[in-house]
């Protein structure tokens, strides 16, 4: 990740603190883990921060080495996420990618995950869709064992929304077939991974070219499934931890902790980002884009 966007991000989002704690005793009945709550500066820092990680979310690092950056935004926009300059404002607020770069910042900043592979690798512009898959490809690589960080976002117009659409997405997430499927979609771009010389990739290097099960080949290396689900919603309330109270609340009354297929180990937990007006971020980041603002 490029230090001004590091700097930007460190201006811009603040972490507030863990659930359970001494103010709320509470945290999202689905985790498996402690939930993180976050903060941010203003809309228009927001917004900058979502148009300024399209970058880092659709090239690799030694990508961007010595490159016009104005040029490579140009490509990511076409090539890397789904934007369209000639289609409606309302079709573009409704684009995914505003969560994705976002969840892709957190990930890599305060949770020190390495991306595996740009998300934008996994887009195909001929299909005019969403790009298939988990919303993020990170790891954090230990001793013992390697955390695969394959998360989700919803940053929609109501909590309500996004959390029932993550929530009800885990039944297909948390399974042996989606997981597999992920990794061999990985797999497919191996020569673009932003990991080398880790284990990972010596994992995957002993794949290459052999028919094996990759559940059994994720066990053996001791990897762990870690899936946070970022939610980005609005709340006008003024007190901080009311709104953060009150998502807890609405998502617990109306879901519980269920069992999942997937037969190996997994982490589960909720980032929480409430925000004044959704529509107004995403407008402010289609501006930024449509006027071609400048690149840190």
């Amino acid at each position: 990740m490029r230090e001004t966007l590091k700097n930007l991000i460190s201006k811009t989002l603040f972490f507030e603190y863990s659930l359970p704690n001494k103010k709320i005793s509470t945290k999202i009945n689905l985790s498996t883990h402690d939930d993180d709550c976050f903060s941010y500066s203003s809309e228009k820092d927001l917004s900058e921060l979502i148009y300024q990680s399209i970058l880092d979310y659709s090239y690799n690092e030694f990508e961007m080495n010595n490159k016009d950056l104005s040029i490579l935004l140009s490509k990511a926009l076409c090539n890397k996420i789904k934007y369209k300059e000639y289609q409606t404002e309302l079709t573009k607020i409704k684009y995914g990618f505003y969560g994705e770069v976002l969840l892709y910042s957190i990930l890599y900043h305060f949770y020190n995950t390495k991306p595996i592979i740009s998300r934008g690798y996994f887009y195909n512009p001929l299909e005019n869709s969403e790009t298939k898959g988990y919303d993020s490809y990170h790891l954090i690589e230990n001793e013992d064992k390697i955390e695969l960080w394959f998360g989700e976002v919803k940053f929609r117009d109501t909590l309500d929304s996004g959390a029932k659409s993550a929530i009800e997405g885990l039944e297909k997430a948390f399974t042996d077939t989606y997981l597999s499927n992920n990794i061999i979609a990985m797999d497919n771009y191996k020569n673009n991974f932003n990991i080398q010389g880790t284990k990972i990739e010596e994992i995957l290097n002993e794949w290459d070219g052999t028919p094996i099960n990759i559940i059994e080949q994720v066990k053996k290396h001791n990897m762990i499934l870690v899936y946070p689900i970022l939610l980005v919603f609005p709340d006008n309330s003024i007190n901080y931890d009311e709104k953060i109270k009150s998502a807890i609340n609405k998502i617990n009354k109306k879901f519980s902790l269920k069992k999942y297929s997937l037969s190996i180990p997994y982490k589960l937990f909720f980032i929480l980002l409430p925000v004044s007006e959704v529509k107004k971020i995403k407008k402010e980041v289609i501006s930024w884009i449509e006027s071609k603002k400048h690149r840190i």
